[in-house]
């Protein structure tokens, strides 16, 4: 597997949540063959120490953190590791998220709504939130956020996994905004944008 890495991302660091499997993993493992070192987060320990293993199989260096990503707590305890082991950030993947029961809007409960909210979009702008003064502080950098086709028309019995994924792209929406302004005012050096991703209901991992 080595055979495959090229050294476009050499000396890069990159910060992926959700990265215990799906896209998550695929995304990590991707960042580590172009060469960036790789901060792999997610609820679930094992599964992130496994992804952490398939990098370092690669020969690049990874590091394992178990983030949940409603806690703005752990998401900057996460961060603040990051930049202690390689004193840089350059890339974020935002993708950790979770499903919702298949349910009518009615039927849907209080602390359903909230679960998927706080996970899906809250998660989503705290990670943004501490990444962005990281990236700067390095010069620039580049934050992808998965949303969903869900985000853009909506499915049956999704009320809040919609709503959610529809505010993520809002959220790239606003950030690619910002972005073309900065090259015009020179206020702001994050380069990049924040596209967004269908993730697919088989690749979310967040509880």
């Amino acid at each position: 597997m080595a055979g495959n890495i090229n050294g476009s991302f050499k000396g890069k660091v990159a910060f992926v949540t959700g990265a215990g499997s799906g896209i998550g993993r695929a995304a990590a493992l991707a960042f580590a063959r172009e060469g960036a070192s790789v901060v792999v987060t997610d609820v679930s320990e094992q599964s992130n120490q496994e992804t952490a293993r398939m990098i370092e199989q690669l020969r690049r260096r990874a590091l394992a953190v178990r983030c949940d990503v409603t806690r703005a707590e752990d998401i900057k305890a996460a961060l603040d590791k990051a930049v202690e082991a390689f004193a840089r950030l350059d890339f974020a993947f935002n993708n950790a998220g979770s499903e919702q029961p298949v349910k009518t809007t009615a039927d849907l409960t209080e602390q359903e709504w909230d679960r998927i909210v706080k996970v899906n979009l809250r998660g989503v702008f705290l990670c943004m939130k501490y990444e962005i003064p990281l990236m700067l502080r390095s010069g620039g950098g580049v934050i992808v956020n998965t949303s969903s086709g869900a985000g853009v028309k909506g499915f049956k019995g999704q009320a809040a996994y919609a709503a959610a994924k529809h505010g993520v792209i809002g959220l790239n929406q606003v950030g690619r905004s910002r972005l073309r302004l900065a090259e015009h005012t020179h206020q702001c050096r994050l380069s990049g944008d924040h596209r967004d991703l269908d993730d697919g209901p088989v690749h979310r991992r967040h509880p």
